[in-house]
């Protein structure tokens, strides 16, 4: 059995979306597909995504990031690991994080919409906005 997962396109609505962020704390924007195949070859549950940042407060770096599903958090990522691990300052106020998401779920539809989406916290605790990849699920293959 192989599953599929592909974007759906939102167009200026996903824009929108993107551009607005909450108050004054970090902003995450362009969330995307690390490659043309968003799925990693060694599982189709497994997303490579990558998010661009901004945040003033230079704390990003030792803040957090949650990786959520249908607008619940499944896990959160110490950002001050995934900083060392891509080579980022730790101070710094912009950049862009590659993250591979993990897909918890219990049962799978054909045919399912899937939301995914990320919120940042930075060190001094504010919280990002929340921009997000809606993705259409395709199981195929012989029972």
């Amino acid at each position: 059995m192989s599953m599929a997962l592909r974007p759906v396109q939102l167009g200026l609505l996903c824009a929108a979306a993107l551009a607005t962020a909450c108050g004054g704390g970090p902003k995450l924007s362009n969330l995307r597909c690390r490659e043309a195949q968003c799925q990693s070859p060694e599982s189709p549950f497994v997303l490579r995504l990558q998010v661009d940042f901004e945040d003033a407060s230079a704390t990003m770096g030792t803040g957090a990031l949650e990786l959520r599903l249908a607008g619940k958090t499944q896990n959160a990522v110490a950002l001050k690991d995934v900083f060392a691990a891509q080579g980022l300052d730790p101070k710094a106020v912009s950049g862009t994080l590659q993250i591979d998401q993990n897909l918890y779920l219990d049962q799978v539809t054909q045919g399912e919409e899937l939301k995914t989406s990320f919120i940042a916290h930075d060190g001094e605790g504010s919280e990002s906005n929340e921009p997000s990849l809606t993705f259409n699920l395709t199981v195929s293959g012989s029972p």
